[in-house]
């Protein structure tokens, strides 16, 4: 009963199908009609192998006719033949490049094939079949609602192969689609909160920190929620690293003296304004963000402000005992004191003089 079903839609499908070619040029020949027309007939008797060969010998005689492409690529997506379907629709668009129905029924099979792919979990698959419909010549203009899904996916799935370059590529194609925000303001959200993502394990701050800007001043909902821990976390680490990488060019700038350099590394520290607030919110978010302690904790060191400094790094050491880097939490502690009272040995010997 089953096989009975399936010829019969099979059957059904590819009437539909040539019925719609009916408005489209014949073949030039009369030897290529006639084969279409046995095609047709095959395909009425569930002969779907003759038909097919048929189809073949038609792209013989008439290589240039792509309206027997494009039966052709519906026939072999009926039978599952999709690699096959995918590339005579490609071949029917190349040859006709407004030819409506190929262009639809194309990107609809692609949207099905990379569905199947992700549940299969066969991403790679699904990235080459997103791909196809994202770089479709004109597509925002043909399909914009396909291209919006695909363009997302796209990012999605080139994210979860650690394809980061990939994965902005497409992210920045969604967000460059007119009035997505609006149209897709959940989506728009975590695509620049994946942006943020990607740039970061770039090692990109500078352009990961107005995504992620973007993704927390974006309206919240269920969706989004979960994601704001973290993405305050990163936000308050993207400018850490910046003001590492000064702290180190204060370090090698050996033209002032050591107060001059420690009060230089505070100034820098101090116009920072969003790494304690980040921090801060990311902790209160989610208080089981060891890292976001850890750093918070070396950000007040370095703006001399020593009381939040060990305070911070009390909280470290009592929420995360078990932690592998214990020994080094209690080490910098000592170390903060020591910086304490450097600082102060280094402003009274600059009084004295």
């Amino acid at each position: 009963m089953k096989r009975k079903m399936l010829s019969f839609a099979l059957s059904l499908g590819l009437a539909l199908t040539l019925a719609a070619t009916d408005q489209l040029p014949k073949p030039q020949s009369k030897d290529a009609l006639k084969k279409m027309e046995k095609a047709d007939k095959a395909i009425q008797k569930n002969d779907f192998n003759s038909a097919l060969a048929l189809y073949n010998e038609v792209i013989t005689l008439e290589p240039d006719y792509a309206p027997v492409y494009f039966t052709s690529a519906r026939l072999n997506r009926m039978m599952g033949n999709f690699e096959l379907a995918i590339a005579n629709f490609e071949k029917a668009l190349q040859l006709k490049a407004d030819f409506t129905l190929a262009l639809n029924d194309y990107i609809r099979t692609l949207l099905t094939l990379s569905q199947k792919a992700v549940e299969g979990r066969d991403l790679k698959k699904a990235v080459s079949y997103y791909e196809k419909i994202v770089n479709h010549k004109n597509i925002e203009a043909t399909h914009p609602k396909e291209l919006q899904h695909a363009a997302y996916q796209l990012g999605s799935v080139a994210y979860s192969l650690q394809d980061f370059k990939k994965s902005i590529e497409a992210f920045q194609r969604f967000l460059a689609i007119p009035e997505i925000e609006m149209t897709a303001p959940v989506n728009s959200a975590l695509a620049n909160y994946i942006l943020g993502i990607n740039y970061s394990r770039l090692n990109q701050p500078d352009k990961a920190i107005p995504c992620l800007e973007k993704f927390i001043a974006a309206p919240q909902n269920e969706s989004t929620t979960p994601w704001l821990p973290t993405s305050h976390y990163l936000l308050a680490n993207n400018h850490y690293l910046i003001l590492e990488k000064q702290i180190a060019q204060l370090k090698d700038d050996k033209s002032s003296d050591a107060l001059a350099s420690l009060e230089n590394i505070t100034a820098a520290a101090k116009a920072n304004t969003a790494i304690q607030p980040n921090f801060s919110k990311a902790i209160e978010l989610k208080p089981d963000l060891e890292e976001a302690y850890l750093k918070l904790g070396r950000y007040y060191f370095f703006c001399q402000d020593f009381d939040n400094a060990l305070k911070t790094y009390n909280e470290l050491i009592t929420k995360f005992p078990t932690s592998p880097d214990m020994a080094d939490y209690k080490s910098f502690m000592q170390n903060i004191e020591k910086e304490r009272e450097t600082i102060k040995k280094l402003q009274r010997k600059k009084k004295t003089k």
